[in-house]
């Protein structure tokens, strides 16, 4: 274990500092041998430059230098990974990492992405990935949001994995093979990898935090609630971190309300409860505003399911003071929507719906390209019965988006047209979305919303046919 940590240390440090050997700084000579690894690569190195929407491209490029290839894979209506990209990956200190590994981003909407989802899930967004390009195969794998020192750490020890050096004790080795397993969909194989690998370690391994959420985020995935619970239970209070606490949290709330009333349900709500007040309180080292008002939302929302109205209500609002500080801060209206999303839920939640149509109809002028002020307009409208207005908008969003997003949004305009009487419309939009998921590539298909799609459509032309 010690050999590795040393391994991994003497890897970091020299991929942090100007003038190693490992890594190829021309300008480090201008850095003054006083500033911190970070200081001085922020000042001599530009944000890393991502290879976007053309994988074959970047797997060429890393195959030919020799590189790992990270690949992000994200979505435009995906709050964390705006935030990713706006704050964490942009951060000037990872720089020095494109040394050793090609970076690629892919909008999992696209056609283009689909071979790429065949081989490798996405479950969760944004999903970050370390791959060996030469033979395709996983050494990093992270889902969610995270530090940017977090992220630092996966591509070290994924390029640990690369070179093949290091050695590993029990724990790392069923962690590797856990992250390959998540990655790959198996999800029953991941999570007993993941156990082992948390059972195998010490307290204070460095990875621990890491391998307890991917034990219970795939015990969440699996839809084995009572097992979630558990490990949640055992094991929250021990993860730490920028975004792990909160999301191991609100996957163990999510697997309580699948149990039945009694002592296990109650358990671990209160496990998930504690842990997020005290994240609230003490935002993890690295957590970005994204990060603290997911976790404040998730947060409330446990206190209202438990019955605190009062405790609920305050971590909304809280949420909000922080999400419209940051807004206002944001240099551009592309920064700015970043905190869209979670202001408008935060907006509907307090009984303020109509401020949250003001902000998404001035993003809507601001971003007259983009699919999601719209789309999310549309679904406020929706919430306040301001339907011919929500059909209106949501309209605009499907014009705009694509992939299987688009069909989501067909989903909320058949809903709305449901609920305006307009049976016709409703039956002509039912069977556009259940064609587009039916047509839909391996990759980026979905059998649930299919299903889903096609028993929506055989009860709508029920009640035509009545």
């Amino acid at each position: 274990m010690l050999a590795r940590v040393t391994r991994r240390l003497v890897l970091l440090a020299a991929l942090l500092v100007p003038g190693c050997a490992e890594v190829s700084t021309p300008a480090a000579s201008s850095v003054p041998a006083s500033s911190p690894p970070a200081v001085a690569a922020a000042a001599v190195r530009p944000p890393i430059v991502f290879i976007e929407d053309d994988l074959p491209a970047a797997t060429a490029r890393a195959r030919a230098e020799g590189k790992a290839l990270f690949v992000d894979t994200w979505a435009p209506w995906c709050h964390s990974c705006l935030s990713m990209q706006e704050y964490v990956l942009r951060d000037p200190s990872l720089r020095p990492l494109a040394d050793h590994v090609v970076f690629a981003a892919i909008d999992t909407d696209q056609p283009s992405s689909a071979a790429f989802l065949e081989k490798h899930a996405v479950k969760a967004w944004p999903t970050f990935f370390v791959l060996d390009p030469a033979k395709d195969q996983v050494l990093g794998y992270w889902s969610g949001s995270g530090s940017v020192e977090e992220i630092r750490d996966l591509i070290v020890e994924s390029l640990a994995l690369l070179s093949d050096s290091a050695p590993k004790d029990a724990a790392e080795a069923a962690f590797a093979t856990a992250r390959r397993a998540h990655a790959a969909g198996d999800l029953a194989g991941a999570a007993r990898s993941y156990e082992a690998a948390v059972t195998a370690s010490a307290a204070a391994w460095r990875t621990r935090s890491a391998a307890i959420l991917g034990w219970i985020q795939a015990l969440h995935g699996g839809k084995a609630w009572d097992a979630c619970a558990r490990a949640g239970t055992a094991h929250l209070g021990e993860i730490t971190g920028a975004a792990m606490p909160a999301d191991a949290s609100s996957y163990v709330l999510d697997c309580a309300e699948h149990l039945p009333e009694g002592p296990d349900r109650k358990a671990a709500q209160a496990a998930a409860i504690a842990r997020l007040r005290a994240v609230t309180t003490h935002p993890g080292e690295g957590s970005t505003i994204d990060d603290r008002a997911d976790a404040l939302g998730t947060f409330a929302e446990g206190l209202e399911a438990m019955g605190d109205a009062a405790g609920a209500k305050k971590g909304q609002e809280d949420r909000l003071a922080l999400l419209e500080a940051a807004a206002r801060a944001a240099k551009t209206p592309d920064e700015a929507h970043t905190f869209d999303y979670l202001r408008a839920n935060t907006y509907v939640a307090l009984g303020r719906a109509g401020e949250a149509v003001q902000m998404l109809e001035q993003r809507e002028r601001e971003l007259p390209t983009s699919y999601e002020p719209p789309a999310r307009l549309a679904g406020v409208l929706f919430k306040i019965g301001k339907l011919p207005e929500a059909e209106a908008a949501i309209d605009r969003a499907i014009a705009r988006a694509y992939g299987p997003r688009r069909l989501r949004y067909l989903k909320l305009r058949a809903d709305i047209q449901k609920k305006r009487g307009d049976a016709a419309g409703e039956l002509a939009t039912l069977r556009d979305e259940v064609k587009g998921y039916a047509a839909l590539p391996p990759g980026q298909a979905s059998p649930e919303a299919l299903a889903d799609a096609r028993a929506r459509l055989a009860e709508a032309e029920t009640r035509s046919a009545k």
